[in-house]
């Protein structure tokens, strides 16, 4: 009897993809005259950086012909250069040069092309995503000040799961799984709040340390569905900037940027180390629930499992 392999249909790929600023790449990646075809929202996009630094995004196909931009093409001074008649589009979607005429209607001249909005903020690029391409409603969240001097970026993560991408900023309002996936000791005390697009949590909980339990402050900012920056405040601070970016309604791309405060002595680095180690340990306990969990639209929730 020949084994049969069934795949279990979880719920996620009727689900909207929302709109909003998505993480995409950290700068570092794009260098200058660098082309990159970016795959995200169940859709595709082509990003450049041009001679003058800056990076631009436009939809994948020419509109003369329909070459896609982000094979074989290449970057001509600031423009995107198509790589089947060498026409040039700047970052407005405009046609900025055409090899063979000079007679170029003012209308393609403008804009031919749809664009990406997009910012780089914090080393991270975002890119504005909406189905409409509607404009952008809200601003990029930026990470907060350091108390003492500049934050030092010590590690950065990332990790694809086969989820849609709300599940993710729900998990943190799932109070109860703390104690069962990670091994916090108490239930945690915490404020919630909405403020126009941002959530706000102040989290107070039991932590496990090396000198036994403490409590600690976990304060979170998502701005959004796709940014999350939470401070932790106990044995050491540390700030963890967070971006959720669908790829498709059942996939998720997930990056962690993980900063402490500078100065630290030899043993407060160990610290602070051992507790990005247990920040990361937490994710990847959560992830193999996330992969194979389905989408529960009306869920048994009862008293005490948090504003879910």
């Amino acid at each position: 009897m020949n084994a049969t392999t069934t795949t279990l249909e979880r719920g996620y790929g009727k689900l909207p993809i929302p709109y909003g600023w998505f993480g995409v790449g950290l700068s570092g990646e794009i260098p200058n005259g660098q082309i990159r075809t970016m795959r995200y929202f169940g859709t595709e996009f082509v990003m450049w950086r041009g001679g003058d630094g800056q990076l631009r995004a436009v939809d994948p196909f020419c509109p003369h012909m329909g070459a896609h931009l982000g094979i074989n093409s290449d970057v001509a001074g600031n423009d995107l250069r198509c790589p089947y008649h060498h026409w040039r589009f700047n970052g407005e979607g405009g046609v900025a040069k055409i090899p063979y005429t000079d007679a170029i209607s003012p209308s393609i001249k403008q804009s031919c092309l749809p664009t990406w909005p997009l910012v780089e903020a914090d080393g991270i690029i975002y890119v504005w995503y909406h189905p409409n391409k509607a404009a952008p409603k809200w601003d990029v969240a930026r990470i907060p000040a350091c108390p003492d001097g500049a934050w030092v970026l010590a590690g950065v993560h990332e990790w694809v799961v086969n989820i849609h991408c709300r599940e993710i900023p729900e998990n943190g309002q799932d109070y109860q799984h703390f104690g069962a996936v990670h091994g916090v000791p108490g239930p945690p005390a915490a404020e919630f709040r909405i403020e126009g697009w941002t959530r706000r949590n102040t989290v107070v909980a039991e932590m496990n340390t090396p000198r036994g339990p403490m409590e600690g402050m976990i304060d979170v900012t998502a701005t959004g569905p796709g940014q999350s920056i939470t401070e932790f405040k106990d044995v050491t601070h540390v700030v963890m900037n967070q971006q959720v970016t669908p790829i498709t309604a059942e996939q998720t791309h997930v990056r962690w940027q993980l900063y402490h405060v500078p100065g630290l002595s030899e043993g407060k680095l160990r610290v602070t180390q051992a507790r990005m180690r247990d920040l990361v340990n937490q994710i990847q306990q959560d992830i193999p629930i996330w992969n194979n969990k389905k989408c529960e639209e009306r869920p048994l929730l009862v008293k005490g499992d948090g504003p879910i």
